[in-house]
C-alpha cells in the first residue's frame, strides 16, 4: 500500500482524475482513506464532472419493496456502483423494524416505540442514528418530507391532487412515486364507461402539473398502477389485476405495453408469490371501502448516479457497520440494562 501511495502522490491530477473516473463508485468509496490527495479528488466538483460524463450511459439498479422489507421487484447490474446482485441483498432489517422512506440511495428504518431511527446507504454500509418522529396526526395519512440542507424552519403542507374529488362512481387505485427528481402521483380511476390513467408531477413551487391523462383499455384496464422508472416519466409499472397475473411497464408516450423480464433479461428480479400476496392485501383494503382512494405505498430504493455522504446531523456520529441487525441488537441490550 505504501508503494501505491507513493505511485498516486507523483501523479497528475488530470491523470489521477481519469484513471478514479473509471472505477465504480463503490471502489472509490473505499479508496477515499487512502490518502488526503485522492479524497480531496474524489470529493471535487470537476471529478463528478468527469465521472458522471463517462457513465451517463449506465444503468442504474433500484427495487420497489414492501414495508417489512422483501424486495418485491429488482432491477439490477449496476456498472456505475458495480453492484451486480439486487438491492434488496443489501439491506436486512433489524428484528422489528420496518421501512418509512427511502431517496437518493438512503432508507429510513425505525420500530415503534424504540424512540430513534436509522438513517442509511446499505451499499455503503453508512448509518446514522436520529431521534424517532412523534406521531400525533390522529389516523390521518401523510408523507413527511425533510430537507437535511436547509436552514429554514418553515414547513407546507402539500394535498394530493383531486384529494377532495370523492367520486362515488368508481374505483380509485393511487400510487405516490419519483421519477427524474420530482415526486409524481398517480391515479387510475375505474369507471363503467373504462378506465381513466392520470400522472401528475409535483413542481418545484408545491404545484401539482397534470402530464398525461390517457383513457381507454389498451393501456388501463384492469392494471393498477404500481411505480414510476426513476430516470424516465415515460415508463410506468403496473400490475395486471386479472389472470394470469403479472406486472407490465407500460409506455406513456406511444401507449405500449412491455413484459419487464423481456426488457431486462437476467438484469430483472421479481417475487412473484410476494407481490401477489401484496396486491391481495391492497384488494382486500380496498373490497371494505370501494370509495376509498387506496395509496400503493410500495417503497422505490434508488442507486444514484453519484455518491453522496450520508447527511450527518450535529453531534450525530457515523456509524459503519457491515450487519446493522448486530448492530441494533446490541443497542437495545444496552438499553435495557
Amino acid at each position: 500500500m505504501d508503494s501505491a501511495t507513493s505511485t498516486i502522490h507523483h501523479l497528475p491530477e488530470s491523470i489521477l482524475t481519469e484513471i478514479l473516473a473509471r472505477l465504480p463508485l463503490r471502489s472509490n468509496s473505499r479508496l477515499k482513506t487512502v490518502s488526503k490527495t485522492v479524497k480531496a479528488t474524489l470529493e471535487s466538483v470537476y471529478f463528478r464532472r468527469i465521472f458522471v460524463s463517462l457513465h451517463k450511459n449506465s444503468s442504474s439498479s433500484w427495487s420497489l419493496g414492501s414495508r417489512e422489507g422483501d424486495e418485491l421487484i429488482g432491477f439490477h447490474g449496476c456498472k456505475t456502483w458495480d453492484v451486480p446482485k439486487s438491492l434488496g441483498s443489501f439491506i436486512s432489517l433489524p428484528l422489528g423494524f420496518e421501512f418509512k422512506a427511502s431517496s437518493n440511495g438512503l432508507v429510513l428504518i425505525e420500530r415503534y416505540g424504540c424512540g430513534y431511527s436509522y438513517v442509511g446507504n446499505p451499499v455503503l454500509q453508512q448509518w446514522v442514528k436520529i431521534p424517532q418522529l412523534p406521531c400525533g396526526y390522529c389516523g390521518v395519512l401523510l408523507v413527511l418530507a425533510h430537507d437535511f440542507f436547509s436552514d429554514s424552519d418553515q414547513f407546507m403542507v402539500v394535498h394530493l391532487p383531486e384529494h377532495s374529488n370523492h367520486n362515488n362512481n368508481g374505483v380509485v387505485n393511487g400510487a405516490l412515486t419519483t421519477s427524474g427528481g420530482f415526486v409524481m402521483y398517480m391515479k387510475s380511476l375505474v369507471q363503467k364507461r373504462g378506465t381513466v390513467l392520470k400522472v401528475w408531477r409535483l413542481n418545484h413551487d408545491q404545484s401539482w402539473q397534470l402530464l398525461c391523462e390517457i383513457n381507454g383499455l389498451s393501456i388501463s384496464g384492469s392494471f393498477v398502477p404500481i411505480a414510476m422508472h426513476p430516470f424516465d416519466s415515460d415508463i410506468v409499472y403496473r400490475w395486471h389485476q386479472e389472470s394470469p397475473r403479472h406486472l407490465v411497464s407500460c409506455n406513456l408516450r406511444t401507449e405500449t405495453l412491455i413484459d419487464p423480464a423481456r426488457e431486462y433479461h437476467g438484469d430483472f428480479y421479481m417475487n412473484q408469490s410476494g407481490f401477489e400476496e401484496y396486491m391481495d392485501e391492497i384488494g382486500r383494503l380496498r373490497a371494505s371501502d370501494r370509495d376509498y382512494t387506496i395509496l400503493i405505498g410500495l417503497f422505490q430504493s434508488v442507486l444514484p448516479r453519484w455518491m453522496e455522504s450520508v447527511p450527518r446531523p450535529p453531534q450525530v456520529d457515523m456509524i459503519d457497520t457491515t450487519s446493522l441487525p448486530s448492530y441494533v441488537a446490541c443497542c437495545l441490550i444496552e438499553q435495557d440494562e
